[in-house]
């Protein structure tokens, strides 16, 4: 036999010549011919199977990418379907577990009223008793094959491993593209809220040494301007006012939005730092705190001190209160709540977080209709929004114009509210108690007031008065849970009010004729209309009971109003009266001078529920002078406050005939607008900042809301 290979020493010899006898394999070719045909006939259906494969993996992959993306729609639908639908009403001021089991089936019925007309035949939503689910049909989230449908659960849910209560609601969205299915979730809670830190029916003025931490609300459209926001800086050096006035004139000319400030970064950001402004404080942002920050950060660390704010001539701080109002934005809210990093602590830098308003600026009025009604005066809105304005969320403008979601103003929602708490006062808090210093649980008489009476203007202290009372006076005493009856008119000079104060007057208002009336016009015609005595003028002492003197005049608004004065009193607990048909303007008036202190040890959800009276609270000469602290809501038919204040809650004004609510000092005069005044003892300084975390007393016929809960989303059920 021949081997192939040569052998080892035939390899050696290459002179030896080699011989080979080749042989020739038949039918060779034609088998590698076909065994290459199989290869590629099998290497094609390999590569067709696998591009199909791809292709159905892909195919399957977009439409879960794309039903994911649909329930995430569908979900974030619904959220703003809460926020639009007219959920129901309730007096209840703290939602329970057991206030909200009676509320669902109410809130089902909303949300089932509110999407049936998504239907294209049938019922959209259904109730499902057995399985305690409330369902829609599919429905198309856009032109393509996509479909989704929502479901509503109230809490506690079976099997659910992270257990809530009964005031939450899981809403569940569930997509379908092709064969594929999605599902999130999220919950949303039952809860009633004031959302804003002021709203009125009137003006809204915030003056100087003002801060606004929560939104605000102005809901009518037929009164302007809208608002008068000041600056906090322009006062204090010529020079900064001037670099002030050409930012704002800046952002009037590049900005369409109102916040007053520039984004680090943003469009606009190399335009203003070419016009010679910075980010001084370095929070991302250029605005007017920037210009006061490097008018007075002597050592350039974008922060000033207490000493760099200190006068060195009078070696006093240029503006004590507006120091202190910054440096204590912020605070807790609650009882455990975390303190800033920098709160109080002698310093204004960026950890304070400084906004003249923080929270969106809402109002009925629309932009051209602001616009318009400030272009008579040679104005524009850059002139009465001043300051930054940092909305609530970054998806939220800074000012909001046409608003119609304003909360419902209307006085008769607080009716109930006042008649429960004139239910804890007066014989109904226990037995009657007149010692030495002590009058409890009952209704006050002119026998009880120790004071000479006295005769004074109203408002007192205005150089714009409106009446003159003859006043008897309670001095030195404590009052707990007391009834100050129609017409007593007094001056509570030195008093402690404990408990639960009611201020009684005329629910019904009525024209010359008898009938009743909701106008404000009438309630001045009412207020003044004489009974015995002389005509009404100003100038004419006003009594509440008995047969006037010469000079002397009864009218129904002296006999059955309240025009009160509280003067260096401390006020331990609600002050509150009852729903008058119009606003009465000065005839249930309550003013707070001196050095009134509220401490409300009582009952946190309310200072003050007198959904039509007019309250003016502090000096016109000197608002440093009243400090007051009010908690919870502040209900009034108007509200002027010029004292240094903090509130922590809410300001409701409901009432219609007022002009302004002013919160600030505007001037001397009552219904001032002066943005140039100057009081003799400072501005004072106020604190308004809503707090989410206090219930609402019950009696407020309001809605509830369903509000998202933060960290609940999640894929699946």
């Amino acid at each position: 036999m021949r081997f192939i290979h040569a052998t080892a020493n035939q390899n050696l010899d290459p002179s030896r010549p080699r011989t080979t006898k080749h042989r020739h394999p038949r039918g060779m070719a034609a088998v590698l011919a076909l065994l290459f045909i199989t290869l590629i006939a099998v290497l094609a259906v390999g590569l067709y199977a696998t591009a199909g494969s791809n292709t159905q993996a892909a195919s399957r992959h977009a439409q879960a990418s794309s039903a994911r993306a649909a329930a995430d729609s569908a979900l974030e639908w619904a959220a703003w379907r809460f926020a639009q639908m007219p959920l129901p009403l309730t007096s209840v001021g703290n939602i329970t577990p057991g206030v909200a089991v009676d509320l669902w089936p109410g809130i089902r019925t909303t949300i089932i009223n509110d999407l049936q007309p998504m239907a294209s035949s049938g019922s959209f939503v259904t109730w499902d008793p057995a399985a305690s689910v409330l369902s829609t049909q599919s429905f198309r989230i856009d032109d393509s094959d996509t479909t989704a449908r929502i479901e509503f659960r109230q809490h506690p849910i079976a099997g659910d491993p992270n257990p809530l209560d009964a005031r939450h609601i899981r809403v569940t969205a569930i997509a379908t593209d092709g064969l594929a299915e999605r599902r999130v979730s999220a919950d949303f809670k039952i809860e009633k809220r004031i959302r804003y830190a002021v709203v009125s029916k009137t003006r809204i003025q915030i003056g100087r040494n003002v801060l606004v931490e929560g939104p605000m609300g102005m809901s009518t459209a037929n009164r302007t301007p809208p608002y008068l926001i000041l600056s906090d800086f322009e006062h204090l050096a010529t020079s900064l006012r001037t670099r002030i006035r050409a930012f704002q004139a800046w952002c009037e000319t590049n900005r369409s939005d109102f916040d007053n400030r520039v984004r680090v970064g943003s469009t606009e950001y190399a335009a203003v730092l070419a016009a010679g402004y910075g980010d001084v404080d370095l929070d991302g942002y250029v605005d007017e705190f920037d210009l006061f920050v490097d008018h007075y950060d002597s050592d350039s660390d974008g922060a000033v001190s207490l000493a760099e704010f200190t006068d060195p001539v009078t070696g006093k701080p240029y503006d004590t209160n507006l120091f202190k109002t910054i440096d204590e934005l912020g605070a807790p809210l609650y009882e455990g709540d975390v303190t800033r990093y920098g709160f109080a602590d002698n310093k204004l830098d960026r950890h304070d977080g400084y906004a003249k308003t923080r929270g969106q600026i809402s109002m009925a009025i629309s932009q051209n209709g602001f616009g318009s009604a400030q272009s008579s005066g040679g104005l524009t809105i850059f002139d009465n929004i001043r300051g930054t304005v940092i909305p609530d969320r970054s998806d939220q403008a800074p000012v909001k114009f046409n608003a119609s979601d304003i909360f419902d103003l209307n006085p008769l929602n607080f009716e109930q509210c006042a008649a429960n708490f004139r239910a804890q006062s007066g014989s109904a808090a226990g037995a009657a108690t007149r010692s030495a210093g002590l009058i409890a649980n009952t209704t006050l008489t002119l026998a009880d007031a120790n004071g000479t009476p006295i005769v004074e203007r109203t408002p007192f202290g205005s150089t714009s008065y409106q009446a003159t009372y003859r006043r008897p006076v309670f001095r030195n005493l404590t009052l707990r849970n007391v009834i100050i009856p129609k017409g007593m008119n007094a001056l509570f000079d030195n008093c402690t009010f404990e408990g639960v104060t009611f201020i009684d007057s005329e629910r019904n208002i009525t024209t010359s004729s008898g009938s009743v009336t909701t106008d404000q016009s009438q309630g001045m015609s009412w207020s003044q209309r004489r009974i015995s005595g002389d005509n009404f003028s100003k100038d004419r002492q006003l009594i509440g009971s008995g047969t006037p003197t010469s000079g002397q005049t009864l009218t129904r608004g002296s006999r059955d109003g309240n025009n009160i004065r509280f003067h260096n009193c401390t006020i331990k607990g609600p002050i509150a009266n009852n729903y008058a048909t119009a606003y009465t303007h000065f005839a249930n008036s309550w003013e707070f001078t001196g050095a009134t202190l509220f401490d409300n040890q009582t009952d946190d959800t309310a200072t003050i529920v007198a959904p039509q009276t007019n309250i003016e609270m502090g000096s016109f000469t000197n608002p440093g002078s009243a400090p007051s602290t009010l908690v919870g809501v502040v209900v009034a038919g108007n509200i002027d406050i010029r004292g240094t204040s903090v509130v922590d809650g809410s300001i409701i004004v409901t009432g219609d005939g007022a002009g302004n609510t002013t919160l600030g000092y505007f001037g001397a005069s009552d219904g001032d607008t002066n943005p140039s005044a100057m009081p003799e003892g400072g501005f004072g300084r106020l604190n308004l900042r809503y707090n989410p975390y206090r219930p609402l007393p019950d009696g407020i016929n309001i809605r509830v809301n369903l509000n998202p809960v933060a960290g609940s989303y999640r894929e699946g059920d």
